[in-house]
């Protein structure tokens, strides 16, 4: 197993960022290297997946390459008053992996999967780009900006509506930008566009739950065959390193 923690200052970001990337060393040679990009929550960074999750064992077990850059509080979106995070993740990123790492991104071999914050980064990536991944995976995800003030509980949502007006700007056009995730999907399937297989988890106890209800019955809906699971869980690490393990047992196998 080889593991890499390093920072570096991105044309898009123009400010130093960490990058963290775990390369497992049992993956046969005759084997195509999968890889995943794994996105982090809302104040956590690059590290928490490592620090908190048992990920380099199952990169290891699984023989997937794992990416987990550092996007700050961006929603994995090109700020209004803030960076482009966006340009970095869904652009810059791969080429960089690529040229340092020799990591291509073959979207037959190609995931994306996070928790919370990053969950809506996994599937924004994947819907927004559904050509270059082959699976996308959200645990415990923001499925709905729009619907995220009303799940905040009440002592958070002045800070929250502050973090997301410098994110997004005031009465923002999230389907013009790409950051509406329910729209994006019923935008594909009127165009008969095929999407990339579509996992979503949450537990029943999270503050976000009923808004992952509702993305799941609204893929339902729209007539994406998605997998769907939730059990008795909170918002924690303990169900998010259960979530990533499950995934990667379904798209490894």
């Amino acid at each position: 197993m080889a593991s890499f923690h390093g920072h570096f200052v991105p044309e898009s970001l123009g400010i130093q960022t960490g990058l963290q990337i775990i390369l497992p060393e049992h993956t046969q040679q005759t084997q195509p290297r999968r890889t995943l990009y794994l996105l982090h929550g809302r104040g956590d960074n690059e590290t928490n997946w490592v620090r908190r999750t048992a990920i380099e064992r199952y990169a290891d077990t699984f023989g997937i390459a794992v990416i987990m850059p550092n996007a700050d509080t961006s929603f994995y979106t090109d700020m209004v008053y803030g960076k482009n995070y966006w340009t970095y993740i869904s652009e810059e990123l791969p080429h960089i992996v690529n040229t340092h790492f020799k990591i291509e991104t073959n979207p037959e071999h190609t995931f994306v999967a996070g928790l919370s914050m990053g969950g809506y980064g996994a599937f924004k990536l994947a819907l927004n780009h559904p050509d270059r991944f082959k699976a996308a995976a959200s645990f415990s995800g923001v499925m709905d900006i729009r619907g995220i003030m009303t799940a905040t509980p009440e002592d958070q949502q002045d800070e929250r509506e502050r973090s997301l007006t410098a994110i997004f700007g005031r009465d923002p056009d999230l389907d013009a930008i790409g950051a509406n995730l329910l729209t994006l999907v019923t935008k594909h399937q009127q165009a008969g566009r095929a999407l990339p297989n579509l996992y979503q988890y949450c537990g029943t106890d999270d503050f976000l739950y009923e808004m992952n209800i509702k993305f799941r019955d609204h893929l339902k809906n729209s007539g994406v065959n998605a997998y769907y699971e939730e059990e008795k869980a909170d918002h924690t690490w303990d169900y998010w390193d259960y979530c990533i393990e499950s995934f990667l047992e379904k798209i490894c196998k």
